[in-house]
């Protein structure tokens, strides 16, 4: 993990521990699909989201990703590996039920590692998403997610999450 993303991992860790003492709070693992538009195997990204919603379905929440499973593509006769790491802040919206469906809004940076050519790529933007969700139990839902990563990467995702 990049000192860049140490640094915003632990301030979502200090964020996510003011919630906790709050009813709404959850946080939870996240793992999926970097889909990648180039010819190619796209990367596993697992990590962590973290969040908080009132009552009205509207939210905040924060999410956190890296590869698990690098990327490859083959660049003539040469295979390159690859990672794509992400921090995120989202403005959240759920619908009410047991089944639902959730929409996010926010702010995302990306960093792309390229291994044995020593190169990083960072990039940030806007990022959205869509999902469902359904509750497993009164403290625990699973979400299906698409996120809009930038214009040649989606992000498809499941993740379970407690609530406090």
């Amino acid at each position: 993990m990049r000192f860049k993303s140490k640094a915003l991992a632990a301030a979502a860790a200090l964020l996510c521990s003011a919630f906790v003492q709050a009813e709404g709070a959850y946080v939870g693992g996240v793992f999926g699909v970097m889909n990648v538009d180039d010819a190619g195997d796209s990367p596993l990204n697992a990590g962590v989201r973290a969040g908080y919603a009132w009552g009205s379905g509207w939210g905040i929440e924060a999410e956190f990703t890296d590869s698990v499973v690098e990327g490859e593509y083959d660049v003539y006769w040469y295979n390159l590996e690859y990672s794509l790491a992400t921090q995120a802040v989202y403005a959240t919206y759920r619908s009410e039920g047991d089944i639902y469906l959730k929409g996010r809004l926010g702010y995302l940076h990306e960093e792309l590692e390229v291994d044995g050519w020593g190169e990083e790529y960072t990039d940030s933007g806007i990022s959205a998403g869509i999902g469902a969700g359904f509750k497993l139990t009164d403290k625990a839902v699973f979400e299906l997610d698409y996120t809009l990563i930038e214009t040649d990467v989606d992000y498809w995702s499941g993740s379970v999450v407690f609530n406090f």
